[in-house]
C-alpha cells in the first residue's frame, strides 16, 4: 500500500536544529515581563494563535523552541540576520506548523541555496520541543 503525504520534493539536507524549552520558563517570563516579552519574541500571528488557547504557555514555548531550532538549522543562532520575530510559526493548509521568514531572512535562506525550512513541534505538560530541517533546492 502506498502512502502519499503530499510533501513537496526535497533537496539536500543543509542543516538541522533542535531545541527544548521548559514551559514554566515561558510562564515566568510572561509573569515578569508581560506584554513586553510577548511583543519582543512573537509575531502578531503567533500571539493571536497562542493567546486564544486554553494553555497558551505550551504553545508559546513550542514557538520559542521553533525559533531557536530554526536559527540553529541555519547555524546562526538568534542574532544577525535573525531576531525573534524574523521567524514565525504559521499554520499550513492541513493545520500543520510551517515556518515563515521575514524578507531579510528569506533572502539569507536563498543565498545559502535553501528552498524551505521544515518544522516539527511537540509538547508535554512540562516542556516543548522543536526540530527544524533546512532543505536545499532539489
Amino acid at each position: 500500500m502506498a502512502v502519499d503525504f503530499a510533501l513537496p520534493a526535497a533537496g539536500p539536507l543543509l542543516g538541522v536544529g533542535v531545541d527544548i524549552v521548559d514551559i514554566d520558563r515561558i510562564r515566568i517570563m510572561r509573569e515578569r515581563q508581560g506584554d513586553r516579552f510577548i511583543q519582543r519574541v512573537y509575531t502578531q500571528v503567533e500571539q493571536d494563535y497562542c493567546l486564544r488557547m486554553k494553555f497558551p504557555d505550551k504553545h508559546l514555548a513550542a514557538r520559542f523552541a521553533a525559533k531557536e531550532a530554526v536559527s540553529k538549522a541555519f547555524s546562526t543562532g538568534i542574532g544577525d540576520p535573525f531576531n525573534w520575530t524574523s521567524i514565525s510559526v504559521v499554520l499550513g493548509d492541513r493545520g500543520q506548523p510551517e515556518i515563515k521568514l521575514d524578507e531579510t531572512c528569506a533572502r539569507f535562506m536563498e543565498s545559502l541555496g535553501a528552498a524551505r525550512v521544515a518544522i516539527s513541534l511537540s509538547h508535554t505538560e512540562e516542556s516543548a520541543i522543536a526540530f527544524a530541517v533546512l532543505i536545499g533546492r532539489g
